[in-house]
């Protein structure tokens, strides 16, 4: 049985993943670019974020070997075994003070803070468990890189346990898109539960895809990024996989982890573990991901809106459909091609347009898909 230890780890990765993902993002319509600008805006509120996990090794391996350009990874095929909610409210800060970091030289350097108090709830062989924390996560964003310098993790009921981390992860080196590449170490150090371990590790990342990913809650545009990392005890090395499926909100909607077997150069197909997850908020913006297919088709409200010079569009798909969306002018001359009669299937779809060639004025966005036209209007604003 798992100890609470593991419990609390678990609870760590959900907190960081939920809060490394409250962003909003920029991508073209086939292969998201990520830059700066894609994670200036950090959303404040409260969210729920579900994590299913699958260890149906066949299939995920199967998964793990699709890698290129207009891909498709279909994660409906697998069985999952565990689920894990969080629910909770985020706020943002530009700086650590006032938080635990304060006065930490480390931490200090942070640009970007964000605060989450969450409840986890889950089974852990069998048994139902639930904890309440209160996190922090500190990170720098800038032209070059976004970069996590940690958490801290303390639990709700009595905050006698805190998890102090200090990785220097970096999330991305901008811009990322389709064959990035950038690689990084870093000294991770744990502090809580009556231990304290140091580890020191080496990471390797590509983005070695771009495609749709199918999920039980709708179907995605992603990029494949793949991380090697691997944990130096002197003599050897343990080498681990970790594949994310990043959509065009920046959210990583699905995660495969496989690692190696001790003293060898293969992995342990027996390791390879799958996750799911699918996170809502209480603002009214895009990002929020329903897992009902929709009744018919229809195009939302870009959100933010006015904007500048980015916003997403979002649209729901009823059946599996061939689907083209362009921007207009007031008057009906087409001045962006969003999507070129591109299949897809039925669920919920969003698209980042980054309008800086365009001037300031309202917009017609349409969206053609069948024999239906649906248009809306936007504003631009510099």
């Amino acid at each position: 049985m798992k100890t609470r230890n593991s419990i609390l780890k678990i609870a760590t990765s959900l907190f960081v993943f939920t809060i490394a993902s409250l962003f909003l993002s920029q991508a073209a319509v086939a292969q998201i670019v990520l830059t700066k600008n894609s994670f200036d805006a950090f959303l404040n509120g409260q969210f729920t974020n579900t994590s299913s996990v699958s260890s149906d090794a066949v299939n995920i391996i199967a998964l793990l070997d699709i890698v290129g350009a207009d891909q498709t990874w279909d994660f409906t095929t697998l069985t999952y075994d565990e689920t894990f909610s969080g629910t909770g409210s985020v706020e943002t800060f530009s700086s650590a003070a006032g938080t635990p970091g304060a006065g930490d030289d480390h931490f200090e350097q942070a640009t970007h803070v964000s605060r989450s108090s969450f409840t986890l709830k889950g089974t852990i062989d069998g048994e139902e468990v639930e904890i309440e924390f209160i996190g922090y996560e500190y990170n720098i964003l800038n032209d070059d890189q976004f970069m996590s310098l940690g958490s801290v993790v303390m639990d709700g009921e009595d905050l006698d346990m805190t998890i102090y981390s200090r990785p220097g992860e970096v999330y991305y080196a901008f811009p990322a898109t389709f064959e990035s590449t950038w690689s990084y170490d870093y000294e991770d150090q744990v502090i809580g539960g009556g231990f304290d371990i140091t580890s020191d590790y080496s990471v390797s990342v590509v983005v070695d895809g771009w495609g749709e990913l199918i999920t039980p809650s709708g179907t995605f545009n992603v990029l494949r990024i793949t991380k090697t990392e691997a944990l130096d005890f002197g003599s050897f090395k343990l080498e681990s996989l970790e594949v994310e499926f990043v959509n065009v909100q920046g959210f990583p909607i699905a995660t495969i982890n496989i690692d190696k077997a001790p003293f060898s150069e293969e992995y342990d197909d027996e390791t390879a573990e799958a996750s799911l997850n699918v996170i809502s908020t209480g603002t009214s913006n895009p990002r929020e991901i329903t897992s009902e297919l929709p009744d018919r088709a229809a195009l939302h409200q870009n959100y933010p809106n006015p904007f500048n010079p980015s916003t997403i569009i979002t649209y729901d798909l009823a059946e599996a459909a061939t689907v083209s969306l362009d921007i207009y002018t007031i008057s009906g001359i087409r001045v962006m091609p969003v999507i070129s009669e591109r299949s897809q299937q039925a669920g919920r779809h969003s698209v980042s347009v980054d309008a800086s060639n365009l001037a300031s004025g309202v917009y017609i966005y349409q969206l053609r898909t069948g024999s239906q036209v649906l248009t809306q209007k936007m504003t631009l604003i510099k």
